[in-house]
């Protein structure tokens, strides 16, 4: 807690600043790489790369091993999953 100034722009003690360690940097760039992946333009015949495809299934959690993996990183990124669900999952929807 910062004693200089009113008050106002200190920090309090209760205030949860997350610590960000080495190993959960990893498993961050991990999803980075994830999104990066996702991001992936069109092959130059139109096919889709398999990156990109794998990279999207994992962030959607398609199926019950991509849910596995997905909920293992975001716990070990220490990132809420819902949020990363939702997101992908309107950013990457599935084709019809």
């Amino acid at each position: 807690m910062h004693h200089d100034g009113d008050g106002r722009r200190s920090k309090s003690i209760w205030a949860y600043e997350p610590l960000i360690t080495p190993e959960k940097k990893v498993w961050r760039a991990v999803l980075q790489q994830a999104y990066e992946d996702a991001e992936l333009p069109l092959s130059l015949d139109g096919s889709e790369l398999m990156e990109r495809t794998l990279a999207r299934r994992f962030l959607r959690a398609d199926g019950a091993s991509e849910t596995a993996d997905i909920e293992l990183v975001c716990d070990f990124a220490d990132v809420p999953l819902d949020r990363l669900l939702l997101c992908a999952r309107r950013s990457y929807p599935l084709a019809a």
